[in-house]
């Protein structure tokens, strides 16, 4: 079934809370809509969205844009005995989550309590707690808009990096939409707890699926912002990977070492949070927008009256700032979406 509205209101579906409005919101229950939307819309420009968790709107959006309602999900043991999940990519990520551990399977359970949904989780490559996404993905169903017909993606097919897939290169932006996702979770996967703090935040409690994402979302909820309190889209920037020469100069300034994950090819990943701290800008507070307390690589819509554009300011600041005291230029990871009308 097709749902459309025309001038649309997304404050709540942006989970920044950016106050604009859509031309056509156009929401589907079947991959098999799909075919009748491009039909419909001709050659307005569209784009597809999940619940807006890693999106800033930076103005109201001239064109359409096509929200899964699919919530199909079917599940069973293949021959090896791993367990299958195939799920429609309308779910929310996180009740597929809940589900698998409530049935005491591991492997998703590091996932925990991340927003969106499913079909946005594989075009971001979702991760936390040491696990991505990618490393459950087994195929991605998807609607190709060019040739207007179904395709199937393998994982390797994905092309997944860090918070990276094929979905987002600058040829295949937007031209695949994706219906359902197949998940493999591979029979006798135990818990990776070696990750933050998660081993100590179980304390005493046996490693159980259920009990792992218990823990996950207590470590989660002590440090990110509620989005219906504060309005944010999560991490905003990804973690730079520098070369270990460049990491080697910037310990040397420090009485202890920098927190850092060593990376193959003397490839070293410094935590952007750790930048922004060491730059000041952990808990400030600016007009309507603020660099979370007790997480600084969130900047969130501390009033609610945000606009684009401060949120924007915040990041150019913090980029500047990161980029002259260490020579590092952090990216986001936050996807600016600009109405088609003003893109150059």
């Amino acid at each position: 079934m097709i749902t459309e509205l025309k001038d649309f209101d997304l404050t709540r579906h942006n989970t920044f809370g950016m106050r604009v409005k859509c031309a056509r919101w156009i929401e589907y229950t079947s991959a098999g809509d799909l075919p009748e939307i491009m039909r419909q819309i001709g050659d307005l420009p569209f784009k597809a969205i999940g619940e807006g968790s890693n999106l800033l709107f930076e103005g109201d959006y001239d064109g359409a844009l096509l929200h899964s309602r699919v919530l199909d999900m079917e599940a069973g043991i293949d021959n090896n005995g791993d367990f299958l999940l195939t799920a429609g990519a309308g779910l929310i990520f996180d009740d597929v989550v809940a589900h698998v551990c409530r049935a005491g399977i591991s492997g998703m359970e590091n996932l925990s309590a991340i927003p969106g949904q499913v079909g946005a989780a594989a075009v971001q490559n979702i991760g936390a707690y040491g696990v991505e996404v990618a490393d459950i993905i087994d195929e991605v169903l998807c609607y190709d808009t060019a040739e207007r017909r179904e395709v199937a993606f393998t994982a390797s097919d994905c092309r997944y990096g860090y918070r990276m897939s094929v979905f987002k290169t600058p040829e295949a932006a937007g031209r695949y939409i994706v219906t359902s996702v197949r998940f493999r979770l591979p029979a006798g996967a135990g818990p990776r707890l070696d990750y933050g703090n998660l081993r100590a935040s179980l304390g005493d409690k046996e490693p159980t699926p259920l009990s792992v994402r218990e823990a996950v979302i207590a470590v989660r909820d002590a440090k990110l912002p509620a989005v219906d309190e504060f309005g944010s889209a999560g991490s905003f920037f990804k973690n730079p990977v520098v070369d270990r020469s460049l990491f080697e100069r910037i310990a040397a300034r420090y009485d202890t070492l920098p927190p850092h994950y060593d990376l193959p090819e003397s490839k070293v990943k410094i935590p952007a949070a750790w930048l922004i701290e060491q730059c000041g800008f952990k808990g400030m507070e600016r007009g309507n927008v603020a660099v979370w307390s007790r997480q600084p690589l969130i900047i969130v819509n501390l009033t609610g009256r945000a606009e684009p554009q401060e949120i924007i300011e915040m990041q150019r600041d913090i980029t500047e700032a990161v980029g002259k005291r260490f020579g590092i230029t952090l990216h986001p990871e936050v996807e600016h979406v600009i109405s088609p009308q003003n893109k150059p």
